[in-house]
């Protein structure tokens, strides 16, 4: 069994039905490393995935963004709507725990240095780290509502809060 085997189980028991009742898509086909989610509405395309940490450590962090329902533009190149992925849209940030950009941000099963090798702490229960996911997750889904921040959120581009059109 790897490090995150018990963190995923309790992510598909509990935060995914959950996610599949607001509407939203669940594509896998990213790997270990992520999985997607979206929604079509009738604005745009509400996106976000859950990004795993790439040492196999147990964590992850949310990224999300909006898009055009016609899909975005990636370096020239047009990505179907079915395969945007969150940093493709005209706002985007990541949901946390905390606020930063740092790994301490990230939701975690693991124990930070200290607390691991100083204290000797075991690592969280999964169900823990799910609980922390679910109590900020209507955060995401009041900002894809109506684009109010939530206080675990942070932008990677602040300016531009709306779904922007497709180029011409």
């Amino acid at each position: 069994m790897g490090n995150t085997t018990d963190l995923r189980r309790e992510l598909k028991k509990r935060f995914y039905p959950l996610v599949a009742a607001h509407g939203f898509h669940i594509d896998k086909s990213a790997g270990p490393f992520g999985v997607d989610f979206r929604r079509m509405t009738a604005d745009g395309i509400d996106v976000f995935d859950l990004q795993w940490d790439k040492y196999g450590r147990p964590r992850f962090v949310v990224n999300f963004g909006l898009c055009p329902a016609t899909g975005a533009y990636h370096f020239g190149e047009h990505v179907l709507p079915e395969k945007v992925l969150a940093y493709m849209g005209s706002a985007s940030g990541r949901l946390g725990p905390g606020k930063g950009a740092g790994n301490h941000s990230w939701f975690r099963q693991d124990r930070a240095f200290f607390r691991r090798v100083v204290l000797r702490q075991q690592p969280r229960p999964a169900a823990e780290v799910v609980d922390e996911l679910l109590g900020v997750f209507p955060e995401l889904l009041a900002w894809f509502r109506d684009q109010r921040p939530g206080p675990h959120m942070v932008f990677a581009n602040r300016h531009r809060q709306q779904r922007s059109a497709m180029p011409g």
